[in-house]
Formats: C-alpha cells, structure tokens, sequence
C-alpha cells in the first residue's frame, strides 16, 4: 500500500526548492517594481497639481512624472514595442488624461534609457529652437542598427569629435550637400523635372493605353510605378537593370527597418535582418560597378546620368571618398537615402488616393482637387510644378494626410540640463517629440468646427478669408502641434523635393486617366484576394509596424 502522507511530508531537494522559488521571486519583484513606480506617478501628478495651484516664479522645476511599470531595467520597452501603430501614444494619452491634469512632458524607461515624451506646442517649439541638443546617437544608432553600417562607418559619418580628416569647409559637409542639392529651390526643382520625365515615361509603358475600362489593384501597380520612377531619377538607370527586382526588395527592407534599430533579436525577426544583408550586397555591387566605369571620381556634371543618376548622388559619393567610407558603408547610406525617401513618399501617396477615391469622402473633394490640376496643366499637356504646389486644397490634403499618417520620432539627446513646461530633464537623457501623439491631441485637433483629429479631413488647413470669402492653406496655426518632416536644424532636407513628387506625380496621374472606385480589395491569412466590397469597414487598414516608422504604410501591399 502506497502511503501518500509520508511523500507530501518529505522535503524536496534544494534544488527543487530553488526553482519552484524563482517564479515567485520574480512575480514579487515585478509587484514591487509596478507598486514603487505607482506611488511615485502619483506622488509626481501631487506636486504638478499643487504648482499648478499656487504658480510661482521662484519654484524650482521638478522631474516629469515617469510611467509606472512592472519589469525592471526593461521599463515600457515591451509595452513601446507592440505593433499595433499609434497604441502606445493612445495608452499614454489616456494615462495622462486620467490624472485630471494639464501634464505635457512625461517620462518612460525603454530598456534602461530614460526618454522624456513631450506634447506640449511650447515644449515642442523650445526642443526645435534649442542648442544644447543633439541628435548624434540616434543617428549613430539608425546608421549601425537600421541601415546596417558597421560602427567605423557610422563613426566616419557622424563623429561625435570631429577630427582634423574631416573637413571645415561648409560645403563639404552633408548638410552643405542637403542645402546645395536639396533644400536649393532650383535644385530640388531640377530633381523633380527629371522625376517627372522617368515618371511619365513608366506611366506611358504601363500597359493601359487603348484600353476604354481596365480594373486595376491601384496600390500594387502604383507602388511599383512610382518606387521605379523615384529610383531612376536619383540613383540612375543602372541601380535597376542589375535589381529589377529592387521595389520587391525593398519593402521587405522597409518593414524590417524599425525592429533592426530597436534590436529586436533576430531570431523574432530573421527576415527583417536577412533581407538587410541582401540588400546591401545588391547596393555593393552596384556602388562598386558605377565607380569602376567612373574611374573611382563621379562627375560633377550633367545633372543626370546613368550610371549614378542626380547630382545630389554622385555628391554624396564624392563626400564618401573624401571621408574614407568603404564601399559596404556607401551602400548603407545609399540605402538609407533611398529609404527616407521612397518609404514616405510612395504611402504618403497611396493614402491621399484612397481618401480621394473612396466613397466615403466627399465627391466636391476629387472634383476640386481635379480642377487645380486642371489649371495647372501647360498647353503641351504637362503639369506646372510652380502652379501647382500653391494649389490650397492639395495642400490640405496632403498636409491633412501627413498629420494623419505620419509617425515619426523627433529624439534629441541633451547635452545640459535642461527645464521644459517647468520640468527638469538632465543631461544625457532622451527627449522625443512624437508626431502621432501631438498631430492627434484631441486638446488641440478636435474644434466643434471641425471633424475630430482622428478623422481624416480634407478641408482641415484651410481658412476662409471673411472679407473675399476665398480659402486659402496655412499652418501657421499648428506650429508645435504639426511637425511631419521633424523640426529644428534637422528637419528633413528632402521635404521639398518630396512635396513636389506627390503632388507631380498625383497631377499626372489625374491627367492621364479617369480613375473609378470599384470596390475594396483585402488579402485573407493564405495571401489570397478578397472582395471588401464598398463600405466604410473595407477602407485599407494600416499596416502592422512598430511607432516612428515615419508614414504608416498600407496593409497588404
């Protein structure tokens, strides 16, 4: 007979006792942590309420209030890492919304990094404005971990001191190189003629022409025309007949990007870091080819050429001979120009071509966008690229599409302490501005005259002048509130360059075709095409990434 007392009573082995106890241990410590970190939130919402109650000049500030969390070390990092896009500024919304307070500057812990959130317009514009901030480890960080240079490379680029190799002359510099080639109103006007020409020319080969009616699944063919056309006009013609697969590519690289510069392990994400080497190998190749056949030195001139395309390319490389870079890293930055482009522009256009088709949207809105690319289009039948970007309701659309859209980290290290909306933030710390969590403040976006911020609204950035009854597009309003190309002196030197090739290639597009909705189109779990049909609930959906991948790109496609 088997005497079951006896067995309950003897003692297990240490052994066992120590791994029955590490759960427990670790349940404890996550109570402790959660119960700690919950006290001081509140203990820190107290002392904001209480200045806010008796203001004084002479208060000294005080640190923001941290999110409370539960695993050490990691902090929100696994909370910060879902993705689910713009979740994690709605949680912290809500969380600051919930304390009946007017809090605009908070902090998080991401994996023992203290980062600063702010929203405030006032602290946005003070971040912007400020000279005491830098952006050099996260662009020491984008440069290894995202783009897949290696740390000599990275350090070439962005040294954090700078050395007697690298050279005083402004012009010498990358920024000279984004103000000469991008930010240069004839310049970026240059580019966009010659985008315009490759553009035309792939809409005129793509196999549409004596055709009354053909239905299309607009977004894959739009994406690939128009990745195509981008890349031909900077990087040359030669980039593509070695990769004719290169758009395929690239979106794979595009949707591993943000899970490599967080450090997501590879083996979460085995393609996001397989397609990377890839795709480097394929730039490599290229990079070595066209400087082979240039004799190692690119040309100045023309203003375009096969081989390395735009002047703005073929400046850089010459900047990454005169900086020793190896041909792996020119590859990296390569791919990291083509990335900060074509991965805003390409979804920035297929969301404006959604709303605009969409049965949802109003039909006045195609109509009155139709009739200011009607006005201007030149008699050869082309698009007036200077008439055209003043158009006011364009300019809503895509500006109200970019706040919608677009999600993008603006961090900044500081490099003294520094006080914001009267928070105390030291030296050293991470300070980001996100554009998703201002750009959708109910506080800010939700006028009783308007549809809320959550809401895609043509009409948005236009104000009626009472006198002429006339609308006409502004921002000046959102300063601090509406930051999609960044802010301050690293706001994006491609911004008018890309503001151009939307509208450009919208126009064109327009022109050339009369586009009909026919119905919404998804992809079911095997890859296969289903039929959405017309309603609201088909609308495309966002596409699962994680926060500050820039533009959302579109689910499916």
């Amino acid at each position: 007979m088997l005497d079951l007392s006896s067995i309950l009573s003897t003692p297990a082995p240490p052994i066992v006792q120590t791994l029955l106890a590490i759960p427990l241990v670790l349940v404890a410590i996550s109570l402790l942590t959660w119960l700690t970190t919950t006290i001081n939130w509140y203990s820190s919402i107290s002392q904001f309420k209480s200045r806010v109650k008796s203001p004084s000049t002479t208060v000294k500030p005080i640190p923001p209030p941290l999110l409370p969390y539960a695993i050490p070390w990691l902090g929100s990092a696994l909370t910060f890492l879902n993705e689910n896009p713009g979740s994690f500024w709605r949680m912290l919304r809500a969380k600051l919304a919930s304390t009946g307070t007017n809090v605009q500057v908070c902090t998080i812990l991401l994996g023992g990094q203290k980062a600063h959130v702010v929203n405030s317009a006032a602290a946005v514009q003070a971040l912007f404005k400020s000279k005491h901030v830098s952006r050099d480890l996260f662009n020491y960080q984008i440069a290894t971990q995202g783009l897949g240079a290696s740390k000599r490379d990275a350090e070439v680029m962005f040294p954090s001191i700078p050395s007697s190799s690298h050279s005083d002359k402004k012009e010498d510099s990358m920024d000279g190189l984004n103000h000469e080639f991008l930010l240069n109103q004839s310049a970026a006007n240059s580019l966009t003629n010659k985008f315009m020409e490759c553009f035309r020319s792939t809409l005129d080969n793509a196999d549409l022409e004596d055709l009354e009616w053909k239905q299309v699944d607009l977004f894959s063919w739009w994406k690939k025309l128009l990745f195509n056309a981008s890349t031909t006009a900077l990087f040359g013609t030669k980039i593509l007949e070695m990769n004719p697969d290169l758009a395929d590519q690239f979106w794979e690289y595009d949707a591993g990007f943000l899970a490599r510069f967080y450090g997501v392990p590879k083996i979460f994400k085995p393609r996001a870091y397989a397609c990377l080497d890839e795709m480097l190998d394929r730039t490599q190749a290229w990079v070595e080819h066209v400087l082979a056949e240039h004799g190692g030195n690119p040309p100045e001139q023309p203003d375009w050429e096969p081989l390395m395309g735009s002047k703005v390319v073929r400046a850089r490389h010459r900047h990454y001979t005169r900086e020793g870079l190896s041909s792996r890293g020119r590859a990296a930055f390569d791919l990291g120009f083509l990335f900060g482009l074509q991965a805003n522009v390409i979804p920035v256009t297929s969301w404006i071509l959604a709303h605009l088709l969409s049965p949802q949207t109003p039909e006045d809105v195609l109509l009155r966008v139709r009739e200011e690319i009607e006005s201007a289009r030149r008699p050869d039948n082309e698009v007036d690229i200077s008439i055209l970007v003043g158009q006011p309701v364009l300019n809503s659309v895509l500006h109200e599409t970019l706040r919608h859209y677009v999600d993008a980290l603006v961090t900044r290290q500081l490099k003294v302490d520094m006080v914001l909306d009267g928070h105390l933030l030291k030296k050293d710390d991470l300070v980001m501005a996100p554009s998703s969590l201002s750009q959708h403040d109910p506080q800010f976006w939700d006028q009783d005259t308007e549809p809320p911020g959550d809401v895609w609204y043509a009409e948005r950035f236009l104000r009626q002048d009472p006198t002429t009854g006339k609308q006409s597009f502004g921002t000046s309003w959102t300063a601090g509130k509406f930051f999609p190309f960044g802010g301050g002196t690293h706001v994006c030197p491609g911004r008018i360059f890309a503001k151009q090739e939307v509208l450009g290639a919208l126009a064109t597009l327009l022109l050339k075709f009369d586009l009909r909705f026919v119905e919404y189109l998804g992809t079911d779990r095997n890859g296969d095409t289903l039929n959405l049909g017309k309603g609201a609930a088909g609308f495309p959906k966002v596409r699962k990434q994680y926060a500050g991948n820039g533009t959302y790109a579109v689910s499916g496609c």
